[in-house]
Parts: structure tokens; C-alpha cells; sequence
């Protein structure tokens, strides 16, 4: 009735799935797994469960489901389907696991439980060390919160008021108390960028760090891509016949497994990636332990943090790093690009994601590659 299956995770952890499938004629088929990193802790859980569903056959009809927790579905929900999805879901499910709403019965959920969860976050949470949130985060907490009463809903036969959820919602949008994030126009000053590089290229040469984040930086710009992706991009993913160079599991609000799309590298982001790929560059950051086939064989979490520590010390805290995204498109728009142009750079899903591009005013005097490799002495 169950197997244990052994699987190597990407970090080379072994992990064993202990999965029950169970075919009953005139019954739906019955499927339930979890994870373990043990082979003793699968065969045990195996054995339990097998005993409960031997002792309570209504289990395959799926009558223990109607007390399930929000918490419970989201842990049944991941094992199922988790992995189809990117890490910034995941860590959006995991918090939701751990606050108030997480302990109603999935058959319970109302209004009056989406607006105290409202409430909450936009006062902070102290229990568990939580600030105050913005309207744009909450509203994705609740998108992720309504994906698990929908496969809920359908998959496991429980019954779910979606309808009430979702008028709650949509009352919760009417009144603004959650609301699609602000589109950032914040753009470098020469200054700032020139300070911004000096800062790093002066902790690069005193060989306090292996960050290069002076050309992080420059290649976060000139290649438009995320800050997640940067560590991502593989070597062998690259095309340089062609300038084109694939970037796996690209964002994508119906989840990002397998969204694997390819981006034109032009000229100037071409004399990064030579500038990254010296030897002496790249055995400063492999030196961390990371992938020797990623372009930036490093952490993507301790980017953002010292990206955000130098803002901070630069009197520029209220830059952020995806805000060299919209620098990079600026200054494809500048240079005169077409939209569809723009779009094979930066791989957005709908050109309307790029319409403030189209009229956009071309700045006076900006820096262009060249002068910025000047200041960093690659001139």
C-alpha cells in the first residue's frame, strides 16, 4: 500500500518521501505523502498511518479532512504541489502557517476572519517579531491564502465558502486596506551611482569580501535581471553565438517551475560578464563554496542585505535593488528601443508591464557604461 522513494535535493540533501496510494473500487483514489530525512522516520510514519487508515476507513473518503486547519492544508498543499512554485510563495505559505488565521478550520473561513488577518498585519504581529505591512504585501498573502481553499475546494471535496472569501476580498480592495504595490520610479542620480560603485570597488580592493558587488551592480542594470535571478544564471545556459542566455524558472504569477525563457545580452552587458568571468574575480567567489557553473556562484539573501546596508550608509534608503531593473529598461528606452525591444531585455510577461517606457524623457548627461567602468578603473 506505501513505498519510500529516496531523492537528492538540489543542495545535495538525500531525503525520503513516504508516499500511501490506495485504489478502492467504487472510491476515489486516495493519495497522501510527506517528506522525511530519515529512511527509520518515513518507515515509521508509513506504518502509523497505514494503521489509522486500516482503523478508520472513512479516512479514504475523505472525512478527516473537514477539520483540517488552514496550517494542515498548507502542509498537505505543499507536499503536494509545492515544488511547482518559486521560493517567494513558499516563504509566504510558511508565515501564513504560523499566524492566527493558520488555526481556522478550513470549513469556517468568513469575513470576519480575512478582516482580522488584515488588521493584524497592517499593525505588526510582536509574537513573532512582525512589523507593520504594506497593503501590496497583504493582498498577496491573501492570494496565497485563497490558492489553498481553492485546491481545497476541489481537490480534497471539502466544503469552503470561496464565495464569502472572496466578497471579503474584494470589499477589502474597495476600501483600500489591500492593493496591488505601487509602480517605483526611482531612478540612480550620476552621483549616487558613482558613490554606490566607488563604495564597492573600495571594499573589493581592500579584499574584505568576495562580493564583487560593484560589478553585481553593473550587470543588475545592463541585463535588467532580478535580483534572485543573478544567482541562478547558469553558465552553460549561455548562448554567446547568439548573445542570448537562458534564465531558468523565471517569475511568473502561475508559478515559476519550468518558465525557462531566454534574454538578448547586448554589448554593454556583455563587457560585465567578461569583467565577472576573470579568473581572479571568480576565484574570490568561489571561494564561498558555490555552483562553479553560475555566473554569480553566490548568496542571493546576503546581496540584498549588504545592497541594503550600503544604501543605508550612503543616505540612499529609499533605493532598493529591483529598483536597478527599472534603471536597466530606463535606459534601454533612452537609448530608443521599441517596447517589444525592451521586453526580449527584461522578459516581462505583458508589454503592458512596459508602457511608461514608451514616451519616456531621456535624461541629460547620464552615465554611460564606459564612464562607469572608468570610476571603477576598467578603462
Amino acid at each position: 500500500m506505501g513505498t519510500i522513494t529516496q531523492r537528492k535535493s538540489v543542495s545535495g540533501v538525500i531525503r525520503y518521501r513516504a508516499e500511501i496510494r490506495i485504489k478502492r473500487s467504487g472510491l476515489p483514489e486516495y493519495k497522501e505523502s510527506k517528506t522525511f530525512g530519515t529512511m527509520r522516520t518515513a518507515s515509521n510514519w508509513l506504518n502509523k498511518r497505514e494503521q489509522e487508515i486500516a482503523d478508520n476507513p472513512d479516512i479514504l473518503l475523505g472525512i478527516n479532512n473537514k477539520s483540517m486547519t488552514i496550517a494542515a492544508a498548507i502542509a498537505k498543499y505543499k507536499e503536494e504541489v509545492g515544488d511547482e512554485f518559486g521560493r517567494t510563495k513558499n516563504r509566504s505559505l510558511d508565515l501564513i502557517a504560523k499566524l492566527p488565521i493558520a488555526r481556522v478550520h478550513l470549513e469556517q473561513i468568513n469575513a470576519t476572519h480575512v478582516s482580522e488577518h488584515v488588521a493584524l498585519r497592517k499593525k505588526g504581529y510582536s509574537k513573532l517579531g512582525l512589523d507593520p505591512v504594506l497593503p501590496s504585501t497583504i493582498l498577496n498573502e491573501l492570494q496565497n491564502i485563497k490558492s489553498i481553499l481553492t485546491h481545497a475546494s476541489v481537490m480534497w471535496r471539502i466544503n469552503v465558502n470561496l464565495n464569502e472569501f472572496n466578497n471579503a476580498c474584494l470589499q477589502l480592495r474597495k476600501t483600500r486596506q489591500i492593493k496591488k504595490s505601487d509602480k517605483r520610479d526611482r531612478l540612480l542620480s550620476n552621483t549616487e551611482l558613482k558613490n554606490l560603485l566607488l563604495h564597492y570597488l573600495d571594499k573589493w580592493n581592500r579584499g574584505r569580501t568576495a562580493y564583487p558587488m560593484h560589478l553585481i551592480v553593473l550587470f543588475a542594470i545592463f541585463s535588467c535581471r532580478r535580483q534572485a535571478e543573478i544567482t541562478r544564471i547558469r553558465l552553460s545556459d549561455y548562448d554567446k553565438e547568439h548573445q542570448s542566455w537562458m534564465v531558468r524558472d523565471l517569475k511568473n504569477p502561475n508559478g515559476s517551475k519550468g518558465n525557462h525563457k531566454h534574454f538578448n545580452v547586448l554589448s554593454d552587458c556583455q563587457k560585465v560578464i567578461e569583467l565577472l568571468m576573470r579568473d581572479d574575480t571568480r576565484a574570490r567567489m568561489l571561494r564561498m563554496g558555490g555552483d562553479s557553473d553560475l555566473l554569480v556562484p553566490l548568496s542571493a539573501v546576503a546581496i540584498a542585505s549588504e545592497f541594503n546596508q550600503s544604501c543605508h550608509i550612503l543616505g540612499m534608503s529609499d533605493f532598493r535593488f529591483h529598483d536597478l531593473r527599472h534603471e536597466g529598461a530606463t535606459r534601454l528606452a533612452e537609448s530608443g528601443l521599441t517596447i517589444p525591444q525592451i521586453q526580449q531585455v527584461t522578459l516581462h510577461d505583458t508589454w503592458s508591464s512596459l508602457e511608461r517606457y514608451v514616451s519616456v524623457k531621456k535624461r541629460a548627461n547620464i552615465l554611460q557604461l564606459n564612464d562607469l567602468l572608468q570610476i571603477i578603473g576598467e578603462m
